[in-house]
């Protein structure tokens, strides 16, 4: 079985859909399902594209057309339409992108079935920003490839909820993303991470690590860490990521004004061991996000034994089935009062770290997505040769 993978970029700043699409390629490589990858590289998606290690990878210079349509590359789709005939499926991620676009033209040329991970970009929130742009496309263009689509991917229960409330008609399978168990076997000392980071020294650590984008809830997390630092001493908050559209230094701004901006260390984009390094080091993981598909972040916290506190948007109830953390809604009061507890009882943090871990090494793994995934081509192409 050979499939063609497509997203709009490779670069680790453009988020979890890059996370996703360099280990489950590699995982189904495992299976026996040969992928073969598609991306753009240049303005507006990232010129530092993660490697692929083993997966065939195909990276298109973006032109001048990138500033309007994202990831719009000069000869992207004629080198698809070129490629999609040697292959049995093709695998879009994400949405609203031209490299999407192209690789639904080339596999409707030959007939080849596709499937559409929306990777959360059809929630509410995602889908209230810049709404007028995405209501345009949607009825130009992104409705007819959605529902063309042999099956769409959801991550979550509730991300399958909110694609059929939308009126999608293809199938939906429910398939999580996961985690590499081997990369936190043997997670590196504090040590590494506070030697970058001497101020850091005999602090709690308040850790979040994703973009430093509006959709992350940073706006909450100024607030609430605001209110912790008037009453503790020992606690730092830690930022880790890269900076999307300028956003850092509004969120600097909020915590200025919360009168903790000096308790706060900016890392920009941590990754392999650095990324590691910052999870031993740190006392619980925040993401208060108005807006996720199912973030890698919660899930790599997690597996490094972290307690985490989460929004309910983050749609992963999971956490507090396995009493792993906090869910609370998107706001600063119920954020400050998951925090203080927390920090207040730190043996049942560690507690909840360890069922966190234990949790998702059993059920969170890419071996079971990509057996997951194998089994939705197989089921597509069978399918379509009954059909035939």
């Amino acid at each position: 079985m050979r499939v063609l993978h497509i997203g709009a970029s490779l670069s680790p700043e453009w988020g979890g859909p890059v996370t996703v699409i360099a280990n489950l390629t590699h995982a189904l490589e495992a299976t026996g399902v040969k992928c073969t990858v598609f991306a753009t590289t240049g303005r507006r998606v990232g010129t530092d594209p993660a490697s692929l290690d083993g997966v065939e990878t195909h990276l298109f210079r973006t032109g001048p057309l990138a500033r309007v349509w994202v990831g719009h590359a000069p000869g992207l789709a004629r080198a698809l339409s070129q490629t999609a005939p040697d292959h049995d499926l093709v695998h879009i991620h994400e949405l609203w992108h031209y490299p999407h676009y192209a690789a639904y033209c080339a596999g409707q040329e030959v007939g080849k079935p596709y499937v559409v991970t929306a990777h959360g970009e059809l929630d509410p929130w995602a889908l209230g920003r810049k709404r007028l742009k995405k209501q345009v496309y949607m009825t130009a263009v992104q409705r007819r490839i959605l529902q063309g689509a042999a099956a769409l991917h959801a991550i979550t229960a509730a991300e399958e909820k909110q694609i059929q409330g939308l009126g999608f008609v293809p199938p939906v399978a429910i398939i999580p993303n996961g985690i590499c168990p081997e990369t936190v076997n043997c997670l590196p000392t504090p040590d590494k991470f506070l030697a970058h980071y001497p101020e850091l020294v005999g602090k709690r650590i308040i850790l979040f690590l994703g973009r430093i984008h509006p959709k992350k809830g940073l706006d909450i997390l100024a607030k609430a860490f605001g209110q912790i630092v008037q009453s503790r001493q020992d606690v730092c908050l830690v930022i880790a990521g890269p900076d999307e559209g300028g956003y850092r230094r509004q969120v600097e701004d909020m915590l200025k004004g919360a009168r903790a901006l000096d308790r706060t260390v900016f890392t920009g984009m941590l990754t392999g061991t650095e990324k590691l390094a910052a999870f031993s080091a740190s006392s619980v993981f925040v993401l208060p996000s108005y807006s996720e598909g199912f973030s890698m972040a919660i899930l790599e916290a997690m597996a490094c034994g972290l307690p985490v506190i989460i929004s309910h948007q983050c749609h992963f109830a999971d956490v507090a089935e396995a009493e792993a953390g906090l869910i609370t809604g998107t706001d600063a009061e119920q954020l400050q009062v998951a925090l203080a507890h927390l920090l207040d009882h730190p043996e049942g943090g560690r507690e909840m770290g360890r069922r966190g871990r234990q949790m998702v090494i059993q059920k969170y793994t890419w071996d079971s997505a990509a057996d997951q995934v194998r089994q939705l081509y197989s089921t597509i192409l069978q399918r379509n040769l009954a059909g035939s």
